[in-house]
């Protein structure tokens, strides 16, 4: 018996690395406007959010949409004491006047 060791296959030469590709994303510039207008519009049917969804702020836009919602449920439980129906309208013009203008900031800091 022979006890040679078998030689090792050639390998092929490994490829030449692939150069590093840089990505560059492109934000479009977001109107502050237009964030406002999606604030104001659905905030008439006490929907609040989509301003700040527009401008990329997801959080701060579900902070505001089901913030107002829980804050509406206190309130609406409130108008069973009457106490309601002082602070509800009070809360939905402070966010009314609030929330549009946060979003429309959001997209001039961007």
């Amino acid at each position: 018996m022979d006890n040679a060791v078998p030689p090792l296959p050639v390998m092929p030469p490994a490829p030449p690395a692939a150069p590093q590709q840089v990505h560059h994303h492109y934000h479009p510039h977001k109107s502050g406007g237009t964030a406002a207008v999606l604030e104001v519009v659905p905030g008439l049917f006490q929907i609040f959010g989509i301003g700040h969804l527009y401008a990329g702020n997801v959080a701060t836009g579900l902070l505001f949409m089901f913030g107002y919602w829980a804050l509406a449920l206190v309130n609406f439980l409130l108008c069973f004491v009457f106490i309601g129906f002082i602070t509800w309208p009070l809360c939905w013009i402070a966010t009314m006047i609030l929330s549009p203008v946060v979003a429309a900031r959001s997209c001039t800091s961007r």
